[in-house]
């Protein structure tokens, strides 16, 4: 036999062999499922994000209006 067709052979083997474990082990794992998410659905509460300002620096209390942005 060749060394290539070797080659190919021990490729394919390999090739079954990972496939058959992946296979094997994405089967065994109970308790999860791709679609599962722990929100019942519906909205989502959004909270501002936690912003760590450099001291000296802070956020103005009324936040601007687009108004006054286009004058």
């Amino acid at each position: 036999m060749s060394p290539t067709l070797i080659d190919l052979l021990l490729c394919g083997l390999a090739y079954i062999v990972i496939s058959y474990f992946l296979g094997v082990w994405t089967k065994s794992r109970p308790g999860q499922s791709w679609n599962s998410d722990d929100s019942a659905g519906g909205e989502f509460e959004q909270q501002p994000p936690v912003l760590d300002l450099p001291p000296g620096i802070s956020w103005p209390e009324e936040e601007a209006v687009d108004s006054e942005f286009l004058q």
